[in-house]
């Protein structure tokens, strides 16, 4: 279903592309702070800072991001009675079009895919989710821009590891945990 969402964007995108136009192609490393709420299974770990990084390719009104997060709440899961502040890490892919391209200022809706764990003391679990984004952009000059998203992430975590990490096994039923990231980042340009 996901998959099926992020091609309708991608379609729904092209709709408003020019064909015939020069397509200006660019890169950009992005760096920034995601203040996350988060509300699940997992109990604890309300709020928590996420420590964002992206490697973003530009063309036009398009962008196309591998992304990092990493963050440290303060979560309990009962069933595995563990708790603690376990290390939230998550590594994905994001798309997004730019209304208002090229203006200094651009708004952009997206979707995109993520890996995400959360690594107590001595077991970690694992799984993956999608997330929806609306972000503004205001570039300062042409290398150097900010950026504010929101981004509601739906998180899946259907594997457990244990401490020696070779005994991997599914759970019976996933824990659902969503995560709300209000972010503010730098992003160069180049």
């Amino acid at each position: 279903m996901f998959r099926l969402k992020f091609l309708l964007l991608f379609l729904v995108s092209l709709a408003y592309a020019d064909f015939g136009e020069v397509w200006i192609k660019k890169y950009a490393f992005v760096a920034g702070l995601d203040f996350a709420i988060s509300k699940g299974d997992l109990d604890g770990g309300t709020n928590f800072l996420v420590y964002a990084f992206d490697a973003r390719a530009l063309a036009n009104a398009h962008s196309i991001a591998l992304n990092l997060g990493l963050g440290f709440p303060d979560y309990k899961y009962v069933d595995i009675e563990q708790s603690g502040e376990p290390t939230y890490f998550r590594y994905g892919i994001e798309y997004q079009y730019h209304f208002f391209w090229p203006e200094p200022f651009r708004i952009g809706v997206g979707l995109g895919f993520a890996f995400s764990s959360l690594m107590f003391p001595s077991t970690s679990l694992t799984g993956n989710g999608g997330h929806a984004v609306l972000s503004a952009q205001y570039y300062i000059t042409k290398n150097f821009a900010m950026e504010s998203a929101i981004r509601p992430r739906f998180l899946r975590l259907n594997r457990i590891a244990t401490e020696e990490k070779s005994n991997v096994s599914r759970l019976s039923e996933p824990v659902w945990q969503g995560v709300g990231e209000l972010g503010f980042r730098g992003m160069f340009v180049f």
